[in-house]
């Protein structure tokens, strides 16, 4: 009997509880990759705060160090024959390590699949330091397989990676955790949003809009479920437009809406995990989602396993696989008037609901649970391996 192929997996795993670390943490709990792989993992991310992620400081120089000691002596000890690396979008990410750890498990003769979890990689690269850009490129050059979630993101690292070394991996869902509950009590008008509460998540879009959506559905209230922090750490630009985006103090924001006569209509709920997540999800009425930037929203995808009716935004893998008027309402990002019409549309229509929400369910199933996904990437580590 053939050994199984050994493989370093590098990235996050929860805390925080967002997209990359419990997308992480499917891959490395999945029966299926176990199977065929001899999996090794280590762990990128020493923040549980995400309002911290993406901060230079000491701890970050210092954790620098500490991580290259275990990719080095892993490289050494373990010898993988290929290493995951999901990688970021941001210029510090690249040159405080992405750049680094595909040379170093190149050194060692590993194949590197690389993974990007977002959708604007290209448009951030664009204002990198002339410099980085170099290194960047040199390193993307040595990549044996780039992963993005959408096909239409393949050109993300054109012209270094060519088309033959990308692939394709949308997001994986639990479909048993999250299932439809028929016992649930929906809550009329509740309308959930969950992730940073930031200008880049459409967070201040839609703090704009709750008046006007309220003199007309007075009993419509909206759910945020995350962190408000200032400032942004890798979203510099509307993926759908390519227009740069004019930031916008949340916390301003949200002591505009407080300060209203729709105080009553605004609940932050803060960062939301566990029973109190899923709580929340199977009471929703309706998710929303109005990113500026998406790879594929996890959370929305959870929403839609649960069986809910939802306003989207059509970025990264969004622009691809779900479509308007049958996954929900879509609209451009940071267009209100266009979040307005979705929202009325939806919010009028119970029947409308009902329908999208009970496509939401059987269409996640049959297309995103953890075992398709895990199958294709099983696929795509196989087909590098080769």
């Amino acid at each position: 009997m053939s050994k199984k192929p050994k493989i370093l997996f590098i990235g996050p795993t929860p805390p925080p509880y967002s997209g990359p670390e419990l997308s992480m943490q499917q891959f490395l709990e999945s029966d299926t990759l176990n199977n065929a792989f001899n999996i090794k993992f280590l762990k990128t991310n020493f923040r549980s705060d995400n309002t911290k992620k993406g901060k230079l400081d000491l701890s970050m120089l210092t954790n620098f160090f500490i991580f290259f000691t275990k990719l080095f002596k892993l490289l050494i000890t373990n010898r993988p024959k290929c290493v995951y690396y999901p990688i970021t979008p941001t210029q510090i990410g690249w040159i405080g390590r992405d750049v680094w750890t595909i040379l170093l498990s190149k050194l060692f003769g590993a194949k590197v699949i690389i993974h990007l979890r977002g959708s604007h990689f290209k448009l951030n690269f664009t204002q990198f330091n002339p410099i980085i850009k170099k290194l960047v490129g040199y390193s993307l050059k040595k990549v044996d397989c780039a992963i993005v979630q959408a096909n239409y993101l393949k050109d993300q690292f054109h012209p270094f990676v060519p088309e033959s070394k990308m692939a394709v991996l949308y997001q994986a869902m639990d479909t048993e955790q999250y299932a439809k509950s028929d016992d649930a009590e929906i809550q009329q008008g509740k309308i959930l949003v969950m992730g940073h509460m930031t200008k880049a998540k459409g967070f201040t879009d839609i703090l704009k809009i709750i008046p006007q959506i309220c003199q007309e559905f007075p009993f419509a209230t909206f759910y945020f479920a995350g962190n408000i922090r200032k400032g942004e750490r890798g979203v510099f630009y509307n993926q759908f437009t390519g227009k740069k985006i004019t930031y916008e103090d949340p916390f301003e924001a949200e002591a505009k809406i407080v300060n209203s006569d729709y105080k009553n209509n605004y609940v932050n709920l803060g960062i939301i995990n566990g029973a109190d997540k899923m709580k929340h999800l199977r009471t929703t009425d309706i998710f929303l989602t109005a990113s500026y930037s998406e790879g594929f929203s996890r959370s929305l995808l959870e929403a839609m396993s649960m069986g809910k009716p939802t306003v989207f935004t059509p970025v990264g893998a969004h622009r691809e696989v779900f479509k308007d008027q049958l996954n929900g309402f879509s609209f451009v990002p940071g267009d209100l008037e266009q979040l307005k019409i979705a929202l009325k549309a939806i919010l009028s229509d119970y029947e409308k609901r009902r329908a999208i929400g009970e496509y939401n369910r059987a269409y996640v199933v049959s297309d995103f649970s953890i075992e398709k996904i895990s199958k294709d990437f099983k696929t795509i580590i196989s087909n590098t391996l080769t």
